[in-house]
């Protein structure tokens, strides 16, 4: 029988050589995919990215906002890290025979082939295992319910119910402003190729995975789904407020313009923070004893809130929320995220294609036993 070893000697062993002895082939665009082969490398594996050389690379390289001027864009930057590149023609034979010494050393395979481009470039499952027996092959489609449909983020946002309940009641459906389905399927992959490696090593055994982001959407719908399934209630645009608790997700601005996020969630938060707020004749108000009843007049709720919160200094209040233990948030633009100490230990620089670039971890866990 054929084991797979994970060489760790302690759970504290930096995570950067777990997969020091796995090869992984990213024949995969875009995001879904290639986040995945970047989770694998920042894991210490052997990724090698191999791009369309009719197309000149993979399609995010020319993805470039009105500021990004440099040679690699930062979407493209933004997954592919610590891989190697390489582009091919599989129309040639030549370039063909490259894959085929790629394929015979690798363990994991990432594609997401549009319906019949496996057939038309000689790439299938079976041709993959024919080269190396125990392959595990995970293919990323758009929709299960139709194989053969284009398919990007935006779309599946729409027709997994994502878009129709984001944005406020007067306001058009409204996409989320990152790829969300595409980093749940990259997370579904993830977990299936795990899961794939453990088969492996108790079997010997290879696998071919099917991702698709309709089913990763899906899956990700978790209470708004559940709601219609034993409720039959649709969620509307609501904004950011949660429908079953108040005050959670309303926005109030202090006085020196900062905008703070609540989310009380109990009647012990509720009243902490009504006592802070000088507004303890409220705490047993018919309106707001209850969370049942806050949810019911939530608009007036909300309208003292932000007479209140109008008076106070961020600084002050929040660090009076932190020490009641009320869930709050500062509402943070991207560069106030990206300049604390944790999203500065989290970012990878890289020079590509003598370019330097930089991105966020795809790791959000570290093992402390």
């Amino acid at each position: 029988m054929v084991r797979f070893v994970f060489k760790v000697n302690s759970m504290q062993e930096d995570l950067t050589h777990f997969f020091n002895d796995l090869n992984v082939v990213e024949l995969s665009s875009v995001l879904a995919g290639p986040s995945v082969g970047m989770f694998f490398a920042e894991m210490g594996a052997n990724v090698t990215k191999i791009e369309n050389e009719r197309t000149d690379g993979d399609v995010t390289r020319k993805w470039r906002t009105k500021s990004d001027h440099r040679k690699i864009s930062s979407y493209f930057a933004s997954v592919n890290y610590g891989k190697k590149y390489v582009q091919l023609n599989l129309l040639q034979s030549d370039d063909k025979k490259r894959l085929q010494e790629y394929v015979s050393s690798a363990d994991v395979i990432l594609t997401n082939l549009k319906l019949g481009d496996d057939k038309k470039l000689g790439i299938t499952y079976e041709f993959f295992k024919s080269i190396k027996n125990d392959i595990i092959q995970c293919q990323l489609y758009g929709f299960e319910s139709d194989k053969s449909r284009p398919a990007f983020d935006a779309v599946l946002q729409a027709e997994t119910g994502f878009m129709s309940m984001n944005g406020h009641p007067n306001s058009p459906p409204t996409k989320f402003p990152v790829a969300l389905i595409d980093l749940f399927a990259a997370h579904q992959m993830k977990e299936a190729i795990l899961i794939a490696l453990l088969k492996k090593a108790r079997t010997g055994l290879g696998s071919y995975i099917e991702v698709s982001l309709e089913k990763a959407g899906l899956a990700s719908l978790a209470n708004q789904a559940t709601n219609w399934l034993m409720n039959r209630a649709i969620p509307g645009r609501i904004g950011s407020i949660h429908p079953s608790i108040a005050p959670y997700g309303e926005t109030f601005q202090c006085k020196d313009g900062i905008w703070v996020v609540l989310a009380v969630g109990t009647d012990r938060q509720f009243k902490e923070m009504m006592s802070l707020l000088n507004l303890q004749e409220m705490i047993t108000h018919p309106n707001y004893c209850t969370n049942e009843q806050r949810v019911m007049h939530r608009k007036q709720l909300a309208e003292l809130l932000s007479n209140s919160f109008a008076q106070q200094d961020s600084n002050s209040i929040c660090t009076q929320l932190k020490t009641a233990g009320v869930p709050f948030g500062k509402v943070k633009n991207v560069k106030d995220v990206l300049e604390s100490e944790v999203a500065q230990s989290m970012t990878l620089m890289e020079r590509i294609d003598g370019d330097e670039t930089a991105r966020l971890s795809s790791i959000g866990f570290r093992f402390l036993a």
